[in-house]
Order: structure tokens, then sequence, then C-alpha cells
């Protein structure tokens, strides 16, 4: 059975973070298995590849020979690329797929409803944000709403003002027609008893001159030719 790895020593090896490790075993670009370790919990040993060999040798090459260390004992048949890995080596036992399909599930179970809470959290505060910009923006605009405002009143009082002095001259109008009618009226009235006295002063007038006339003027008028 082929050799593996752990995560720590093949991040080492490829000069790398054991995150980008996993990161890599998740995407396929490693192949190994996810077992429990001595404490029960699930861990990746890595089949490793030319790549982390090639990293594993030339760690060995720069390692002080006073420092003890030694080559790690791979064959060449313990090197197994992502692609060249069979189905029977990519299938984790059933055991450890039930629980990784379990911890997996429990996971997003616990982590859903965070999710959702963050999702209506940030709708909520996005909601709020929205809420105090309009607000803002009618702050902005309400120095231009009172001026507006303002000066529609004083539009409106001018326009009362300038509809009362109308309704005041009108009236002082209508009141200097009622007198001119009166004095034309009262005019006519005269006119007419101007005319009577006329024609009563010429009807005296010619009595009297009648009354003067001598006797004999009389006489003789009175004579038929």
């Amino acid at each position: 059975m082929s050799k593996t790895i752990s995560v720590k020593e093949a991040a080492s090896a490829l000069g790398i973070t054991p995150r980008a490790v996993t990161y890599r075993l998740e995407k396929g670009q490693l192949k190994g298995t996810l077992n429990k370790n001595e404490f029960g919990v699930p861990e990746w040993r890595i089949f490793p590849n030319k790549e982390i060999m090639a990293g594993i040798n030339s760690q060995v090459e720069s390692t002080s020979p006073a420092a003890g260390a030694g080559p790690i004992n791979f064959d060449p048949g313990d090197v197994i690329e992502a692609e060249s890995v069979d189905a029977e080596q990519e299938e984790a036992p059933p055991t450890e797929t039930r629980f990784a399909t379990e911890f997996q599930s429990i996971v997003e179970q616990c982590v859903r409803p965070l999710v959702e809470e963050v999702k209506a959290q940030a709708l909520a505060l996005a909601e709020k944000d929205r809420i105090i910009e309009e607000q803002k923006v009618q702050l902005r605009l309400l120095p231009d709403f009172q001026k507006r405002a303002e000066d529609e009143r004083q539009q409106a009082e001018k326009e009362r003002k300038e509809a009362e002095l109308k309704a005041l001259e009108v009236e002082a109008l209508s009141k200097q027609i009622t007198a001119i009618e009166e004095q034309k009226r009262e005019l006519e009235e005269k006119a007419s008893q101007s005319t009577i006295l006329a024609t009563d002063l010429e009807s005296l007038k010619a009595k009297v001159e009648e009354l003067q006339r001598p006797w004999w003027k009389k006489w003789f008028s009175a004579r038929p030719e």
C-alpha cells in the first residue's frame, strides 16, 4: 500500500500553508484519505506526488548532517499523481465517508441558521442605511421646502390683499356710479321743471304784454278790416 504524509509535511514540502494544501485536496489537485487519528479527529493523509517529492528531497539535501536528519523512505511506486489514483484509492471507507457526510451535515445545520440570520441582518442594515440616506436627502432639501412654502405663503397673502383692494375699488366705483345716476336723475327732473317754468313764463309774459297794450291798439286790432 502506498505511503502517505500529513498535511503539515505536504505544506512544508510545497512551501505553502496547510490550509492551501487542504484547499488542493478539496479541489482534487492532491489525493489523500480522510481518516480519524488516535484522538478520533478526522485527519487528511496525503499521497505524495512528484512536486511534493521534489520538495521533500530539496529539504533533505539542505538539511545539515549534524541534525541527524535522513531522507524519508519513499519508493517510486509511492508517488501518486492526482489524475492517476484509481477508484479504489479515491473512495474512503464507508464508515469514514458516512462520518464525513454526517459531520458536514451537522456543520451545515449549525451554520445555515447563522448564515440566514447574517443575511437578514445585512438586509435590515441595508434598509436602515437606505432610510437614513433618504432622511439625509430630505434634511438637505428641508430649507428649500421651507423657502418654497414661505414664498407661496407670501404670494397667497399678496394675492389676497390685491383681491381685497380690488373689491374695495369695485365697491367705491359702484357707489360713484350710483351717485352719478342719482345726480343725473335730479338734473333731468330739474331740466323738466325748468322747461315747464319756461313755458309758463312765456305764457305769463304774453299775458302781461297783452295787458300792457293801450286801449286804442286793442280797439284797432279788434276791428274787422
